[in-house]
């Protein structure tokens, strides 16, 4: 990260911290504690007191709506955001579940920490609103995307979303897990993939996805992942109209001003 930029915290690859201020930055680093998370482990439960705020750094975790056993993806979180939203809301509970689609990393600040942090130093709430509008698009797109596409189309959208916040194009995520995101049949989605695959835009091995051909499997999703997309390109802007320059980690050909 280019020393240039005051503006970005260094070693933070988490768009939301890297968008403080240094000043803000600071106050919030000594109660930022880093933890892994590993697939499938739950990281909130929804109608449950929220005890922490996840600032995601790499892997990818997943908003979902729905029983234990029977459930769909409303949004998946990863680098661009943070699971926690209702507390900096000022609601105390969660409405919903996050589980860990792929694992990997974040920064954890308790609730109690940062609630005392967001009093004291209100320009930090205003910083972590602004991924808030993101999040409510990607929620209601994905209601629209459920209701009007081809399943084809909704897989392209979520390994294009996934690309963008994991950062990779090696997608740990198996066919069940896709399946359950998506709200559809196991069959559906491996069909899915062996279309993907003969047109030469993924690669599937056993627990894995590579995306191949990014424009190519761009071409096949619908118009929701470029709302998506946009809705997290506006959340990246600064408030005098630039993006933070910088902040950028992985490979930001794909999503650097994008997502």
């Amino acid at each position: 990260m280019s020393s240039a930029i005051h503006e970005c915290p260094p070693t933070v690859k988490n768009r939301v911290l890297a968008q403080l201020s240094p000043e803000d930055f600071l106050a919030l680093k000594p109660l930022l504690r880093p933890v892994e998370f590993k697939g499938r482990a739950v990281l909130q439960e929804a109608n449950r007191p929220v005890e922490c705020v996840h600032f995601i750094e790499d892997g990818l975790v997943s908003n979902v709506s729905g029983s234990r056993t029977d459930y769909v993806e409303t949004a998946m979180v990863g680098v661009f955001g943070y699971v926690g939203v209702p507390l900096v809301l000022g609601s105390p509970v969660a409405s919903q579940r996050t589980i860990v689609s792929m694992p990997g990393t974040a920064l954890r600040i308790e609730a109690d920490d940062l609630s005392r942090v967001l009093a004291s130093r209100p320009q930090i709430r205003e910083e972590l609103l602004r991924y808030v509008p993101a999040l409510i698009a990607q929620n209601t797109q994905s209601v629209l995307c459920a209701a009007r596409h081809e399943i084809n189309q909704r897989l392209a959208r979520w390994l294009l979303l996934a690309n963008d916040r994991i950062q990779s194009d090696v997608l740990y995520i198996t066919h069940e897990l896709l399946a359950a995101s998506l709200g559809v049949r196991r069959a559906s989605i491996t069909n899915a993939l062996l279309q993907f695959e003969a047109e030469g835009v993924v690669q599937k091995t056993r627990g894995a996805v590579r995306v191949v051909d990014r424009p190519g499997l761009e071409n096949l999703a619908c118009d929701c992942y470029h709302v998506v997309r946009d809705a997290y390109a506006w959340s990246q802007v600064t408030h005098d109209g630039h993006h933070h320059a910088g902040c950028s980690h992985g490979h930001d050909g794909d999503i650097a001003g994008t997502a």
